[in-house]
């Protein structure tokens, strides 16, 4: 941490932490942003050394206990890789690894590659093969992951952008998606990292999923295949408690997934273009939202050591994701017992 030391823990953030729950982790979504220089990071640090030695500083941060690598959704990293951002965190550290997006997304352009629009993949008209393929998951993108960060590894989190889920798509309609879902991960149920099975964490982006009719299918699978739905704050879908309400009423919800994954990453008629416009360099809380904070506050009430809960909050949600952790790690403070 030579190059990029800590900035000073106030003694309020170490009082606050100690308050916290030890089998909830809160962090944010990547950490090289020049503008918490002086909160998070040494004043004084090189902001072109965040993205390559900022993270011990980051984890140093007594409110930090996991952090989203967002990075592995572009490219999955090497074992290497891994290795060298396993051994800049504490033991009980927790890295929240995105799946390539190779395997979450269905179609491709004629190079063979699937970044970009999905609009515009789709239009193309190409099938990626490695979509939902569970060897292509385990070899391409688990196996690096669970040799590089062994213990340090958490929940990973499978992004599925919003899909055509109508009977003449590619895919076949919501109830084929779903099958498709537990066929999947039932093949890669059992797969452990330092002794513990890998959590997998299911994210999606069509509100239909969330329907009556295709909750109670969608919640049986992720119950098959022991995995967790990861509770997304975002536009395209319906609210935390909304999520929360449809599947519990389909028999699941938070008190029935081995962890409770939260992502918070953008508020309701906002896009992350504008919202990066407008709250760059991240340095305060420029739209606090603060109905949504209860909401992922009372979900977080069903965590347990059991059960274990993690949050990773973007800097386009309020304006400053560390600030953010630092107030949503107050309202579960103050909603503890003593």
């Amino acid at each position: 941490m030579e190059r990029v030391p800590p900035a000073p823990v106030p003694s309020e953030v170490r009082a606050l932490a100690d308050r916290l729950p030890h089998h909830l982790r809160l962090g944010t979504s990547s950490w090289a942003y020049p503008g918490w220089r002086g909160m998070i990071f040494g004043a004084r640090a090189a902001a072109n050394s965040l993205a390559r030695d900022g993270l011990a500083a980051y984890a140093a941060w007594p409110l930090f206990g996991t952090v989203g690598l967002d990075r592995a959704f572009y490219a999955t990293p090497s074992v290497a890789e891994y290795e060298a951002l396993a051994s800049l965190v504490p033991d009980g550290f927790r890295f929240t690894v995105k799946a390539e997006q190779r395997c979450t997304r269905p179609d491709m352009d004629g190079a063979g590659s699937t970044l970009g629009s999905t609009t515009a993949l789709r239009a193309g008209g190409f099938a990626n093969p490695h979509f939902m393929d569970p060897a292509f998951i385990r070899d391409e993108v688990l196996a690096p992951a669970v040799a590089g960060l062994g213990a340090r590894l958490g929940p990973v989190v499978f992004q599925f952008p919003y899909l055509d889920l109508s009977s003449r798509g590619r895919i076949g309609g919501t109830e084929r998606f779903v099958d498709m879902l537990a066929a999947c991960f039932g093949a890669l149920r059992g797969i452990e990292c330092a002794g513990t099975p890998v959590t997998f964490a299911i994210e999606v982006r069509n509100r239909e999923i969330f329907r009556a009719e295709h909750a109670v299918r969608y919640a049986q699978a992720l119950a098959s295949v022991g995995a967790a739905h990861c509770y997304l704050q975002h536009p395209t879908v319906p609210t935390v408690t909304e999520q929360e309400r449809s599947l519990a009423a389909a028999g699941s919800g938070a008190r029935h997934f081995r962890a409770l994954v939260v992502r918070w990453m953008l508020a309701a008629g906002t896009t992350y273009e504008s919202a990066s416009e407008a709250f760059e360099p991240f340095d305060r809380l420029q739209a606090p939202d603060i109905p949504v904070r209860a909401e992922i506050a009372a979900l977080l009430a069903h965590a347990s050591p059991a059960r274990p809960g993690f949050v990773v909050i973007n800097n386009k949600a309020e304006g400053s994701a560390a600030l953010s952790v630092q107030s949503l790690a107050e309202e579960v403070a103050a909603a503890r017992p003593g």
